[in-house]
């Protein structure tokens, strides 16, 4: 039997190195700038909150194996993981299990030939992974099959590389880096105890359904189906596009009661905390989601989160697209914000906070690439997304307001860890460089 394994990746400060953050940090405010710049989980829906974010390593196909876990503790150094899971017969020992039951499912599907299913929404090739019985289970994006991607399975993307070279992808992005920007925005969500994005993490799967190369009159038999690297995102069951459920909230108010809209406000505005903090150029009404059962229950989920964590801010990378936050425009992005939501984040967003989950981000989106600068510049805007968030919350401003602050990039000052007080006692603020901008 061949071995399946997933690596986990945290460069998290050991614990008992760190000092006792403060309560709440106390920030000079932003001001805010003259122009705003701005399917898929488990069976219920519900994220637990505490789980490591997971990198997916298999060195053959798809096959079954018991899993474990070594111990979570870190290296003396920070410089590397021991959250390594390797595919031995030990019991497995994680808080992320719920995820591990669904990826074994979805392997012991594909061995049994129940393939992944092509969507044939959307510009990349993305796919709905099933159990046994046809239930769907998660949806996986291949790295090889992004927008960008040689082996992107639709076409108008392909004609666009080959055609329109100038407008290639986003000039603030990575290219064909999407499928880690899912997973990122999964741990950023997880830490800031958002709860609004479906457990995702990057995995390797193996499947005939999967695009693997183009044939001109050549047959396929030959080819060999080796494991495909992407982000596996768990799918959320009974939810419809936002586009869907606010039409017919125009179309009927009465369908929402005082308290059900009382409690979207909540999530509706965890979301904008979410595509504030990873800085999403991509949140339309077509990806995220709503579940909304009458006088029961109401859920939002926020997917596709594949165009975020930019190397820079959109407003000095493209001098035509700026690429808003679309949420802005809605009414309850302009009212003010949750009482319990606002103080756990004034509370959470410390100089320990910001350390430690870049500590975290750093591994994962350092993942596919050598240039360390990359990674570098992705979180020092995440650490200015912070920054304002947190200004605009001690200022009391709307999620609205929050959006046209000018944005600001976030230095460390510390060699190691920070050294408690404010977040200026231990980071440099620095405003945008609007040089090197081009056309997209």
């Amino acid at each position: 039997m061949t071995e399946v394994g997933l690596t986990f990746n945290d460069y998290a400060v050991p614990a008992k190195d760190l000092p006792k953050p403060p309560a709440e940090v106390k920030l000079p405010p932003s001001k805010p700038g003259a122009a705003g710049r701005s399917v898929p989980s488990t069976n219920d829906g519900s994220q637990p909150a505490n789980n490591n974010s997971a990198l997916g390593n298999t060195d053959s196909k798809n096959q079954d194996s018991s899993l474990t876990f070594p111990s979570e503790s870190l290296s003396a150094s920070g410089r590397q993981s021991t959250l390594i899971l390797t595919s031995t017969h030990s019991d497995p020992i994680s808080t992320d299990e719920d995820f591990y039951e669904n990826y074994r499912a979805a392997q012991e599907a594909i061995r049994k030939g129940h393939h992944p299913i092509l969507i044939p929404e959307g510009t990349s090739g993305s796919y709905f992974v099933q159990d046994t019985t046809g239930r769907y289970l998660a949806v996986f994006k291949p790295k090889d099959e992004e927008p960008f991607a040689p082996l992107n399975p639709k076409w108008p993307k392909f004609f666009q590389r080959m055609l329109c070279f100038c407008c290639f992808g986003r000039a603030c992005l990575i290219p064909n880096n999407a499928y880690l920007s899912e997973a990122a925005a999964s741990l950023v969500d997880e830490r800031l105890n958002l709860h609004v994005v479906p457990k995702t993490r990057v995995v390797k799967l193996a499947s005939s359904s999967f695009f693997y190369k183009r044939t001109f009159g050549f047959g396929t038999g030959s080819v060999e189906h080796w494991p495909k690297e992407g982000s596996y995102q768990l799918f959320m069951h009974g939810y419809e596009p936002a586009s869907t459920v606010l039409a017919r909230w125009d179309y009927d108010p009465n369908l929402l009661s005082e308290g059900e809209e009382k409690e979207f406000k909540r999530q509706f505005q965890r979301l904008c905390v979410l595509d504030y903090v990873i800085r999403n150029t991509d949140r339309h009404r077509e990806n995220w989601l709503i579940k909304h059962i009458p006088g029961k229950e109401i859920r939002i989920a926020a997917i596709d989160n594949g165009l975020a964590f930019p190397v820079k801010h959109p407003e000095c990378a493209s001098r035509f697209r700026r690429f808003p936050f679309q949420w802005a425009t809605l009414k309850w992005a302009n009212e003010s914000w949750d009482v319990e939501l606002r103080k756990d984040l004034m509370q959470r967003i410390t100089p320990f906070f910001i350390h430690n989950l870049c500590s975290e981000l750093r591994p994962l989106l350092r993942h596919d690439h050598l240039d360390r600068s990359l990674t570098s510049h992705q979180l020092k805007v995440v650490r200015g997304q912070l920054y304002n968030l947190s200004a605009a919350l001690e200022e009391g401003l709307t999620p609205a307001e929050m959006s046209r602050l000018v944005p600001v990039l976030l230095h460390r000052k510390y060699r190691k860890i920070p050294s408690g007080g404010s977040l200026l006692d231990n980071f440099t603020l620095r405003d945008m460089d609007y040089n090197g901008r081009v056309c997209c």
